[in-house]
């Protein structure tokens, strides 16, 4: 395990080096190529990868803090290692011998890997409209994906489509597609309101013709793709949103410190007190539910639930925290010179990412009812 970064050297990256850079970042809408190679040098890409595969093999809990560290800076910097680190997954489980070959590359941050589920004219799971039709010896792909990260600079998308004619929505089927492949559009004009510099992309490909090796899995195994990442994103991006949390509590509390009003620090109000006593215990309750679903999926249990759960708690979680955090900091708070004005942003990127609050709410239910009715049933 030697070769493991310290955590205050990776929390100082994010929020010293991949800070000062959040002016280009926002300016640009694209990550410098320093702090590319800069989150390679210290291990970012390879927290999580197998030690097989040039990783530091962390489990998912020891993955949190570094989750929270990274989400602590500018939003493109957390996504760097949250996909990163999760990516690999269904590539290593689900891949044949050369596609399994690109996940020490991952860790090297020499291959980048879209995850493409979203589409503007449908849901993002069963009801894919992409559709994948055998031709021959291969596959030819139809249809769009959107606000596909890191499209922008991807070198392999891993892209679910529909491919039973017969019942589209019962069969799924992922691919493993090179970005030079013929007939793949990628257009990167998608603008968002935060996490600038994460290249979000539309995909165009209509009758594009695929090789039947570069599908990941078995047909129709699309779906068991999709979620073998999709739990672990979850997890992890509630993490990212605990550590966001911690940073707009912090510039709360410290603008509270330095702003005065009548003579004394607003930190004296008692509303304002009230305001970061609600800010910390929201954050801490929802790391409390983040470990708990790492640790079920550390043991391997089904986690879809327990997932959904941290999601659901801490997109809520994310929006009250930083709205406090706007109000501590008054009128100051929405100009683009307090760094609560980004964060305020880019926290709600945590709405869209791997489902709505909608959808996690209708995975909990889901898990609810299912467990009333074997107790009624027992």
């Amino acid at each position: 395990m030697a070769g493991i970064p310290e955590l205050n050297d990776f929390r100082a990256f994010f929020t010293g080096e991949v800070e000062a850079a959040a002016p280009e970042i926002e300016r640009t809408d694209r990550i410098p190529p320093t702090v590319l190679d800069g989150a390679a040098r210290i291990g970012a890409y390879r927290l999580t990868l197998p030690e097989s595969h040039g990783g530091f093999g962390l489990s998912t809990v020891e993955l949190l803090p570094y989750l929270e560290a990274a989400a602590m800076g500018p939003g493109a910097g957390r996504m760097l290692v949250h996909l990163s680190n999760g990516i690999w997954r269904p590539i290593l489980r689900y891949g044949n011998e050369r596609q399994r070959g690109i996940v020490s590359r991952i860790g090297t941050g020499d291959a980048v890997v879209a995850f493409c589920l979203t589409e503007a004219t449908a849901g993002t799971g069963r009801d894919l409209r992409s559709r994948a039709v055998r031709d021959g010896d291969g596959w030819l792909l139809t249809g769009e994906k959107h606000l596909i990260t890191f499209a922008d600079r991807a070198d392999w998308f891993l892209l679910v489509a529909a491919s039973d004619e017969r019942a589209a929505k019962d069969s799924l089927t992922a691919f493993l597609i090179p970005r030079d492949t013929p007939g793949f559009g990628i257009d990167a004009t998608q603008r968002t309101m935060g996490l600038h510099g994460t290249g979000h992309a539309w995909l165009r490909y209509d009758g594009m013709r695929l090789d039947d090796a570069h599908r990941l899995g078995a047909v129709g195994e699309g779906l068991d793709v999709g979620l073998y990442f999709l739990d672990y994103s979850r997890i992890s991006l509630s993490a990212c949103m605990v550590g966001l949390g911690e940073r707009a509590l912090d510039e709360a509390a410290r603008f509270a410190l330095r702003r005065a009003t009548f003579g004394r620090p607003i930190a004296d109000r008692q509303a304002i007190q009230a305001h970061l006593a609600d800010m910390r215990a929201d954050i801490d309750a929802g790391r409390g539910l983040v470990r708990r679903a790492a640790e079920a999926f550390d043991r391997g249990e089904e986690v879809t639930a327990a997932a959904s759960t941290a999601k659901l708690f801490c997109l809520n979680m994310i929006g009250r925290v930083t709205d406090l955090a706007l109000r501590v900091h008054g009128g100051f708070g929405y100009s683009v010179a307090a760094p609560i004005e980004r964060i305020y942003r880019d926290a709600r990127g945590f709405w869209f990412e791997e489902g709505t609050q909608e959808i996690q709410q209708l995975v909990v239910a889901r898990k609810v009812l299912t467990d009333a009715a074997q107790k009624e049933g027992s």
